[in-house]
């Protein structure tokens, strides 16, 4: 009697199991969610198409020889995202080469232009909205629950860095990658087969040399996999896990220690304005200021209205007491993370108990699986389906198993066990997608260069959006009626409107910087006055620049930069006796400032040309700036070099060529290798200080230099052969050849390059 029992049992869940499977395929209806899901996405981003580069962009993408194809290749693996190298001590240690590529790629194509930057970048988004409908349809019971979560996720203004800004290409990429590992684990934990391992861990090392916080996407499907198997007691599958969890385990070990031992870590020094909090001297109010920044981020997901390009100095205020009311809220954000995470497990552990009848039966029938269900019921071979609820829930004439916004995932079937206890299971994954990305950059655990990023909640955003479709499935199946339904339709579709509208807003501010940088003039008054400053001096607007620049100098007297602008100002209205303080002030607050020596040192000229001591004491010290902790090492080296120049021309117009030519030589010393432009320009340069001292052998060998540095300049032919002349090598009409054709020097009437 009993083994008839226990046959008629297998027989069920065996047909469950196989019927379950069956419903993972997709449908006509959830093609035509996930096409209107994505179709969402790209439209609400269509008008980030004719944005052009703004803030970050210049910097990474116009500034960065790694992109733009001036340097090697083999440079992607030694740079950082910047173009920095990253034993560099200006180096922020963001070692991404799979993005880097991918802007190469898009600069050689593009010629350039921002347009097709863009346009990945949307396509990105669109690609990432649809994975995340195909793993909301691993978790969420419902398809109103997955389609809400993935029309939030295609219209959240919390995306526009990420979609509208080009650097944000590293966020949309990783998440890209992610979500597509978390998906082929989750087929491996059907199958247990080595090809979908083998893809879910390419695709984990893809999102890591995409972004670093994706580190965490192994630690993502390790804790789906673990909870799958709290469940269960069948020997063979726990086998098949534990394989399964150690190779993780050592794929990510060893992701960690290449990225920490192998490849170079920088002495990064982040400045104060990047992230104040790091520079207290006061443990306590590092901590408190820092365990608040997740609620702000999390303010951010909820409420989305108040976004700004830039979080740092002081947008949010540290924390110096505990009195702060913000503590209160720090303190409610924690203990309820903590419960439901502590009550979901605990709930998910007394499952195992719940289902160790059904285990037995699927133990025991394991040949009857698989001769009823065939290859289907092998594939789901150890996990246990706890899916008998969701057969009484279609039996239910109110919630009929034909409806369209019906039953449509795999999650109870995944997490076998009670309806109660699968759910929970979900809110955990949820809850992991939400925070597990966000770790590596809360700062809790080491500082990293900001305060917030906006950019990089993309891929913590797809938990709490899975969080809002879960509430959104229960809502559907506990509702009643066509009238109540109606209602939760409604409330979802003024939220879905209200964002993409704000979206639509924001992406408007992510067109030029000005608009940027105006958008945050509330949020962060000094960061915003001072780039909008910075983008009227530009312009020409100098007086506009002079008011935003005084601002934010008054919000922030330290601000070296703001200084240097105002400086730059009063310069081009030839206002020197006023850009002279404006340029001391900067050098006194930001001492490697090497921009800052040489105006200072055109402006003292400019002004009093009998100042020309006092000019060339400035500009030698530029020129000798070792640049220790500089952000932008390529500017840092461009004004070194503009420096050298200045001076070396200076001396020549006192009369003083030796010291001339041994500033010259320094700066051929002390520049680096790869510079042959620059360098080409220096020994050109040397040349003519030769020539005036009727050196001509020297001459001679400083053209030659400066030949072999550019072979494809017609000039540099031109002076020398004309050095050649001087020293009754080449007669007149010798013809020396060039790639561009032939020059003949009898027919040239230019002087060397002085």
């Amino acid at each position: 009697m009993a083994t008839n029992w226990m046959k008629l049992k297998s027989e069920q869940h065996c047909h469950n199991c196989s019927t379950r499977s069956r419903k993972l395929s997709m449908e006509a209806t959830d093609y035509a969610g996930l096409a209107g899901c994505t179709m969402l996405a790209f439209v609400l981003y269509l008008n980030t198409l004719n944005a052009g580069f703004v803030y970050d962009d210049r910097r990474a993408i116009l500034g960065n020889a790694d992109v733009t194809g001036a340097g090697p290749l083999a440079q992607l693996l030694q740079n950082d995202y910047w173009g920095t190298p990253l034993t560099d001590s200006g180096s922020h240690g963001s070692w991404r080469p799979l993005c880097v590529l991918s802007f190469r790629l898009n600069f050689l194509l593009g010629s350039g232009a921002a347009f097709p930057f863009h346009l990945i970048n949307l396509l990105l988004h669109g690609l990432a909205t649809a994975l995340v409908v195909l793993v909301a349809r691993t978790l969420l019971p419902t398809r109103a629950g997955v389609w809400a979560a993935s029309a939030l996720f295609a219209a959240h203004p919390i995306h526009t860095e990420a979609v509208a800004g080009v650097v944000g290409r590293a966020d949309l990429s990783a998440c890209v990658c992610s979500l597509f590992a978390y998906l082929t684990y989750r087929r491996h934990m059907l199958l247990r087969d080595w090809r979908s391992l083998a893809v879910t861990l390419l695709a984990a090392l893809a999102a890591l040399l995409c972004k670093e916080t994706a580190i965490t996407t192994l630690l993502l499907c390790g804790l789906c996999d673990v909870l799958c198997g709290l469940g269960l007691k069948h020997a063979g599958d726990d086998k098949h896990r534990l394989r399964s969890l150690s190779i993780l385990s050592i794929a990510l070990l060893c992701a960690v220690y290449c990225r920490l031992s192998i490849v170079p870590r920088p002495t990064v020094a982040f400045s104060a304005a990047d992230n104040p909090t790091a520079h207290e001297s006061c443990w306590w109010t590092r901590t408190l200021s820092y365990l608040y920044l997740p609620v702000v981020n999390l303010k951010l997901l909820l409420w989305p209205q108040y976004l700004s390009f830039d979080w740092g100095m002081d947008a949010i205020p540290r924390i110096r007491t505990l009195w702060d009311a913000r503590n209160i809220v720090s303190a409610c954000f924690y203990v309820t993370l903590l419960a439901v995470s502590c009550k979901c497990l605990r709930l998910r552990c007394g499952a195992s108990s719940s289902s160790t009848a059904y285990t037995a039966v699927a133990s025991i029938s394991l040949p009857l699986l698989q001769r009823l269900g065939g290859n289907s019921c092998q594939a789901w071979h150890g996990l246990v389906c706890g899916c008998h609820h969701q057969l009484k829930q279609q039996r239910s004439p109110q919630q009929p198993s034909a409806s369209v916004m019906g039953t449509s995932s795999s999650a109870c079937c995944l997490f076998p066990g009670s309806a109660t206890s699968a759910s929970k299971s979900v809110i955990v994954i949820c809850i992991g997608f939400l925070v597990l990305p966000f770790l590596p950059a809360c700062n809790l655990f080491f500082h990293v260069g900001f305060v917030l990023a906006e950019r990089l909640l993309y891929l913590p955003s797809v938990g709490y959006c899975l969080l809002l479709g879960l509430g959104f499935s229960k809502l559907w199946q506990r509702l009643n009626g066509a009238a109540h339904r109606l209602l939760l339709i409604i409330c979802l579709s003024i939220l879905l409107v209200s964002f993409g509208l704000r979206t639509l807003q924001r992406n408007r501010d992510w067109h030029n910087e000005e608009q940027l940088f105006r958008s945050a003039v509330t949020i962060n008054p000094p960061k915003a006055l001072g780039n909008l400053g910075s983008v009227f001096s530009s312009q020409g607007r100098y007086e506009e620049a002079k008011v935003a620049l005084q601002s934010a100098i008054a919000y922030r007297p330290n601000m070296a930069d703001a200084h240097f602008n105002l400086g730059i100002v009063h310069q081009q209205q030839q206002n020197y006796s006023a850009a002279l303080p404006c340029y001391r002030r900067a050098i006194e607050l930001r001492p490697q400032l090497a921009l800052a020596y040489l105006n200072m040192a055109t402006s003292l000229l400019a002004w009093d040309k009998e100042r020309h001591e006092e000019a060339g004491a400035m500009l030698l010290a530029g020129a000798r700036l070792p640049g220790h902790g500089v952000r932008d090492r390529n500017t840092h080296e461009e004004a070194r070099y503009s420096a050298y120049l200045q001076l070396s021309a200076l001396h020549r117009s006192r009369g003083r060529h030796q010291q001339a030519v041994e500033v010259l030589n320094e700066a051929l010393a002390t520049l680096s290798m790869d510079r042959r432009k620059q360098r080409a320009v220096l020994h050109q340069r040397l040349a003519a200080v030769h020539v005036e001292l009727e050196q001509w052998q020297e001459a001679e060998q400083q053209q030659r230099l400066a030949l072999q540095l550019q072979p494809e300049e017609g000039v540099a032919y031109v002076s020398y052969g004309q050095a050649l002349a001087r020293n009754s090598f080449c007669g007149s009409g010798t013809v020396v050849q060039t790639r561009c054709g032939t020059v003949t020097l009898g027919a040239q009437h230019a002087s060397p390059l002085r």
